[in-house]
């Protein structure tokens, strides 16, 4: 929705999760004040007030949201068990795709939640865990090799996913496009040359 489509209150609104994303992302969730986001905002402390109950509220808020699309982009393995062997690639690599797209446009909230957000770990094992169930479930699809460790191979494509957005995504080195292609031929062909 462009910002000529919003009421005062809603584009008010925006700008103080604009603001705060950006100032949680560069200063963290406890040194930041509400006195920075509503500088940040060019608002005031009232009209801070208005939206949010609390600087607790508005960082529970902005990441609420955000971890509820990180986990159904997470779970978009299952989109792969009921296809045929010759269009899985494109469908792991949309998936990889729509993942990366998400992150390089909200580069401040993948900062705070992947980054910095105490849950973090927490976060990171109930992704593995989503992952897994799909890598297992398109292990009897015939799709993944049937002698890999779901659990094992699940933590390593998150490591995968976490490296390449802060080593490449967040610093503009590299696309999302370029990262999906990149992932997706990693994942499916490995680093080994084969003798086949």
């Amino acid at each position: 929705m462009t910002s000529s489509k919003l009421s005062k209150g809603e584009l008010s609104r925006s700008r103080l999760l604009t603001a705060a994303a950006s100032e949680f992302a560069e200063k963290g969730f406890h040194r930041t004040r509400v006195s920075d986001i509503v500088s940040a905002a060019g608002l005031t402390q009232a009209s801070f007030y208005q939206y949010f109950d609390s600087k607790e509220g508005l960082y529970q808020q902005l990441t609420s949201t955000f971890v509820a699309r990180l986990q159904e982009l997470a779970d978009s393995g299952q989109k792969v068990t009921a296809l045929t062997t010759g269009n899985v690639f494109g469908q792991v690599r949309e998936n990889l795709l729509s993942l990366f797209r998400f992150f390089q446009e909200q580069p401040d909230l993948t900062r705070i939640v992947l980054y910095q957000a105490e849950e973090g770990e927490a976060l990171y094992r109930k992704l593995a865990s989503m992952v897994a169930v799909n890598l297992r479930q398109n292990q009897a699809a015939g799709h993944v090799r049937t002698d890999l460790s779901v659990e094992v191979a699940a933590e390593a494509m998150i490591a995968v996913v976490d490296r390449l957005t802060s080593r490449y995504l967040l610093t503009g080195e590299k696309t999302a496009e370029q990262l999906a292609d990149a992932a997706v031929s990693f994942l499916a062909f490995g680093i080994l040359q084969s003798n086949e």
